[in-house]
Formats: structure tokens, sequence, C-alpha cells
């Protein structure tokens, strides 16, 4: 999470945090989407964080949708269309952020081996809280803070604005079916306000690399994932590592639906000077859930117990049959 507590007349700038940000590239990078082999996906987690801390929690929805539209050219290209919507609320001001934006990419084949991809993504953006649930020194009445007496504070409890970001995706696929991948992305390049007040602050762009792969082992039913990210948010950045480990349960079978392919997937990531994270999820043919745990490692950790939050996810992708019958014509 990258963001500041709500103090005086002084407002925060509130971005998204997840720790299985990999399950979807559509989730942090406009240029990503769709330019995994699935055609169609739909990814949804919700995370709940900082809930041992009195009147602190935070609570994130977030939802993806990714569509890979072909171009009809003799090469693999395509265009990614997408629905990228996120809620979260945190803090007994109840300080919320709603966005949803369409990110729109374009996928080129360079080569046998090499794709590039750019996109962008228009979208909207809310951000309200409660004023009721705060308090203000002029409420003070010698006693106690006093509900019914006025704030007499110049601002508004919620805005709405419009939001743009953009990126660049780039991958490389290797003979043995291994894949390695990286990405930039910005958003907020509208440089907003947030509008709460007449003096309120702009939002800062925020910028996102991220890198990864999908590496397959010498064992046949074992492939491993590392992955990076780096955020930088103004004066605020987050840098995570670390990897995913897939093992192959049953490969299902090529002939029939009935049997189905089963994996288990597990992983640990360390966001530096805050938390570890570990990871654990199962994959049957196509639909994926799984859980994520953060146990705080910094100095925070006598204030939350080292629990710093958990997050479950599904997703489902899959191809269409069209498509399926396209790839096979292009590998004979």
């Amino acid at each position: 999470l990258i963001c500041c507590g709500i103090t005086k007349t002084s407002f925060s700038q509130q971005d998204p945090n997840s720790s299985v940000w990999f399950m979807s590239r559509g989730l942090l990078n406009p240029a990503a989407v769709a330019t995994e082999v699935e055609d169609i996906s739909f990814f949804t987690n919700f995370r709940y964080s900082y809930f041992t801390i009195d009147a602190a929690p935070m609570r994130t929805n977030g939802f993806v949708a990714e569509f890979k539209v072909p171009d009809k050219s003799e090469r693999d290209n395509n265009f990614g269309i997408g629905i990228n919507a996120y809620n979260d609320q945190v803090g007994d001001s109840k300080y919320t952020t709603n966005s949803i934006s369409i990110p729109v990419s374009y996928t080129l084949e360079l080569d046998f081996r090499n794709k590039l991809s750019i996109g962008v993504s228009p979208g909207f953006f809310q951000q309200s809280f409660d004023p009721q649930n705060q308090t203000w020194e002029n409420m003070w009445n010698g006693n106690s803070f006093d509900p019914s007496i006025s704030n007499n504070e110049n601002f508004r409890n919620s805005y709405s604005t419009l939001d743009f970001g953009t990126g660049i995706f780039y991958e490389l696929n290797i003979r043995n079916k291994s894949k390695y991948y990286a990405g930039l992305s910005f958003k907020h390049l509208t440089a907003q306000k947030i509008d709460f007040s007449f003096s309120g602050n702009k939002l800062y762009p925020l910028m996102t690399i991220h890198a990864g792969a999908d590496i397959i082992t010498k064992k046949r039913n074992m492939r491993i994932s590392p992955q990076l990210i780096y955020y930088k948010s103004g004066p605020n950045n987050s840098f995570v590592i670390g990897t995913t480990a897939e093992t192959l349960i049953d490969e299902g079978s090529r002939i029939t639906t009935l049997r189905k392919s089963k994996s288990i997937q597990y992983g640990f990531y360390y966001r530096v000077n805050d938390a570890i994270v570990s990871t654990i999820g199962f994959n049957i043919s196509g639909f994926k859930a799984g859980l994520a745990f953060d146990a705080t490692v910094s100095n925070f950790n006598e204030s939350n117990k080292s629990i710093g939050a958990v997050e479950v996810y599904l997703k489902y992708a899959f191809m269409k049959k069209s498509s399926k019958g396209s790839k096979k014509k292009k590998k004979t």
C-alpha cells in the first residue's frame, strides 16, 4: 500500500496492493492485458489488512477481465481489451477509493520468440470518507469530543475525476516452452487533484516495474516462476521479490475433458523492509484459487502482531475453440 493518513484537512494518496499480482498481468499493466496463452480470463481477489489494529483495517476488492482479439494478420498479433476495477476502504474514517478502467493493448509478434506490447488505460477514479467518525479540535467541550458541534472545516467528503495510464510489455519464449517477461507502466498521468478541499495536492504518478518467468525444469512435473515488482509513487516506494513453484499432480487427458489437469502452487516472497509473503493455491484445468498471507517483519509488527494481511483469489482462463484449432495449424 502506498498511502498516508488523514490529518486535519490534509488527505492522502491511496493505491491498491496485492500479494498475488503475478496471477493477473492486467492487474498492474495495461500493455500486459490478454498477453497470456488463454483468450479470455477473469480474476478477482479480496484482501484484508491491518485487522489486528483497532479502527484501522483495510479491505480491498479487485476484478480484472481480459479478452484477446486477433487482428487476422499472418503473424500472431492481437489486440487486448479488459476491465480493471477495484474498491478499497481503510480506517475508522472509511476512507474509500473506487476505480474502474478499460485497458486496451496491442501485441506485436516480432519473431517466433519475441513479442512486444503497448497499452493505454483510460478510467474513472473516485475517493470519499465519512467525516462523522472523525473528531476535530474545535469539537472538544472541555471534557470530551462532542459530535453535535460542527467541525467548521471547509472540505467535501468525496470527489471523482478521470484517470489515465499507459505501459509497455515484452515477452521472450524459449523452445522448451519457458517464458521470460518484463513490463513498465504508469498510472495517474493526468495528475488529478485530491479534491477534498481547495488546497488539495495532486496525485503522484504511480510507476510500476515488473518482471517474471515461467521456467520449465528438468523434472517434467515441476516449473518455477520467479517474480519481482517495484512501485514508486512520489517519495514512497515498494520492492517485492520471490518465486512460486508449481507441481503437476495429474497431466489430464488431451482426448477427453473428463480427466482434467491438476496442479498445486506454493511460493514465498519478500517485501523489502516490510513483510514475508507465503502463497498456496491450486489449478484445475484453467480454474485457479489460492491464499496469500503477509507476515510483518518490520518494527510495525509490534502493533499488528506480525499479521499484515490475508488475501484470497480466484481466476478462470480459457481458450476459444476456434483459437485452439488455428494454433494447432500454425504449429504444423
